[in-house]
């Protein structure tokens, strides 16, 4: 079941519906492109692209819809009892109180993005070549969580939208006016009105294998901005009912991002134990990701961790892990009282990230077939630490240190691991 609001009342009202949302068959996905050699040489190519491609749904949309009303209501049970004394609370009618009903908008669409590119792409020389681009994205009707049940007024009380289920509800209807089943304080309203974009200009050096060498490099200047980053995270909005108040850089945003990786065969010969050799590293730096600084209250939007803080001027970055990484801190915001605060979505950035993995590997023929290769990989070299973000809580006493690193152990970047490996490759 999904819950339709009842203009102009103070309360809501369950409605049976034959689907969650309307189905989209309009999915018209085009795609062109062209490929032009420029000087009619085979050198020099300008490219471009661009294609429109429909997201397909997915089942987390409304599997939350099988625990609302009637078939699960939330129970909360003080003390020990039984199923016969508790009986009369899943009775149609008897009183509920705070129902958390999941929502999916009725008129949920399929999300969509286009992309487009133009680059150019020049040979140099027979085994190396150079690509610069431009690359970019749109993304319309992006899933994103908002809260139905944002307060509408502050104070003492302060005052919801839909704080009961309507008297006349087909559903689950209220006992009484005096006596209604009410709702809790947020209600997860999934919705599609998310919006995202993407640029970015890409340069890339490409050099076929010669004299024992080959590598690729690239380095991407980009910024993504959306309204709230979907990572399974609820209800992020600043403000559900000002979609704009989340606009800002995407989570996971990081503007600079240099990779190279290369095979080099060592130049020794002689007998089977010299030849064969080769060294394969693989380079990886990029500047950090964004994130949101927050207060824990709930008392503006009813959803705590998503409200802002006031920010006192120019936030300056110590950028130490191993203190915080703000300059001052606890003078560094204060608490927005029952307002928004002046600070944006995901203004802040972390700490980046660096990382070098090298593989040294030596190929011996067994037959013309069949060979042999013994290897060592070595990830994160150098031991180098990669920190996570840091506690981003205003208010709290750990607010501004980093407690981990980036990834979890065993994942790229998060500590030195050393692997041996035998093959047979025929």
């Amino acid at each position: 079941m999904t819950l339709v609001p009842v203009a102009g009342a103070l309360n809501s009202q369950l409605v049976p519906v034959s689907q969650p949302y309307a189905q989209n068959d309009k999915n018209f996905q085009p795609r062109t492109g062209f490929a032009w050699d420029l000087f009619h040489t085979g050198k020099t190519v300008l490219r471009a692209g661009y294609g429109f491609q429909v997201d397909q749904p997915i089942t987390g949309f409304v599997t939350g819809l099988t625990s609302n009303p009637p078939f699960a209501l939330p129970i909360n049970v003080a003390a020990a009892s039984t199923i016969a004394a508790l009986g009369p609370n899943f009775v149609p009618g008897s009183t509920v109180k705070n129902l958390s009903p999941a929502v999916t908008n009725p008129n949920f669409k399929n999300a969509n993005v286009q992309s487009w590119n133009l680059n150019i792409q020049q040979e140099m020389g027979r085994t190396f070549g150079m690509m610069v681009g431009y690359f970019g994205s749109k993304g319309t009707h992006l899933e994103i969580d908002r809260n139905l049940n944002q307060f509408t007024t502050l104070g003492n009380p302060a005052t919801r939208p839909f704080p009961s289920l309507s008297l006349t509800s087909p559903i689950l209807p209220s006992v009484s006016a005096a006596n209604q089943n009410t709702l809790a304080n947020s209600i997860t309203l999934r919705d599609s009105s998310g919006n995202s974009t993407y640029n970015a200009l890409w340069v890339k050096a490409n050099k076929r294998l010669s004299q024992g060498l080959q590598f690729n490099a690239s380095y991407t200047w980009s910024h993504s901005i959306d309204d709230a980053s979907r990572d399974n995270n609820g209800i992020v909005l600043p403000d559900s009912t000002n979609l704009a108040s989340g606009k800002g850089s995407s989570d996971f945003d990081a503007r600079h991002r240099f990779v190279v990786s290369a095979i080099y065969d060592l130049p020794f010969k002689g007998n089977r134990f010299k030849t064969g050799w080769s060294v394969a590293p693989i380079v990886s730096v990029q500047s950090g990701n964004p994130f949101t600084v927050v207060i824990v209250s709930n008392a503006v939007t009813g959803a705590g961790n998503t409200v802002t803080p006031n920010a006192n001027g120019p936030m300056q970055i110590a950028g130490n892990p191993l203190t915080n990484w703000f300059v001052s801190p606890a003078t560094a915001y204060t608490l927005p009282g029952n307002n928004f605060g002046n600070v944006g979505r995901n203004s802040v950035v972390g700490p980046g990230f660096s990382n070098v993995d090298l593989a040294l590997f030596k190929n011996t023929k067994i037959t013309e077939r069949v060979s042999v290769q013994i290897r060592t990989d070595a990830f994160d070299l150098f031991n180098h630490p990669n920190y996570g973000q840091p506690a981003r809580v205003f208010g709290n006493a750990n607010f501004g240190t980093i407690s981990g690193t980036r990834s979890p152990t065993g994942d790229s970047g998060s500590s030195r691991q050393l692997q041996l490996a035998l093959k047979l490759i025929f």
